[in-house]
């Protein structure tokens, strides 16, 4: 729905600490039609020039808390909201080399507003989401944006 948005144009860049390039940084929104709390994110993945970024080298930084990818999706009280930039932290030594990368996001957001309990099995067409009369988190297939990039710094 909000595919386009999802990479922002703008924060692609190398991030510094202490005088030493550590890796780069990006800025993504939630591709999703209203805001949700981080631990309604099932799954953050990010690929650069083809190779998939392992998750231990990213964190997020949303409402001006950073967290690792596992902490978000322990984060029930941080809401991202619709619209709200979220920086990508990647931890690469030495960073990206200046010129046009390719950058893939996906993201799998879980639905909220479903109903614990159907029993007037209005949502029986649904396939996966209700199993003995009780609901199962819906999960959709993860929205894919890719994007090609310009490094400058």
């Amino acid at each position: 729905m909000q595919d386009p948005y999802v990479i922002m144009n703008t924060g692609f860049k190398n991030t510094v600490e202490g005088g030493t390039t550590s890796g780069y940084q990006l800025d993504i929104r939630i591709p999703y039609y209203r805001s949700v709390y981080l631990s309604a994110i099932h799954s953050l993945d990010l690929s650069l020039d083809g190779a998939t970024v392992p998750q231990q080298d990213i964190r997020i930084v949303v409402a001006g808390k950073t967290f690792t990818i596992a902490e978000m999706f322990e984060a029930d009280s941080v809401r991202w909201g619709f619209g709200d930039p979220a920086t990508l932290l990647v931890t690469h030594a030495g960073g990206l080399k200046p010129g046009i990368h390719t950058v893939k996001v996906g993201i799998v957001v879980r639905k909220s507003y479903l109903p614990a309990t159907d029993p007037e099995h209005l949502y029986a067409d649904f396939p996966g989401l209700w199993e003995n009369g009780k609901y199962h988190t819906y999960i959709e297939g993860p929205t894919v944006v890719t994007r090609k990039m310009t490094l400058v710094q």
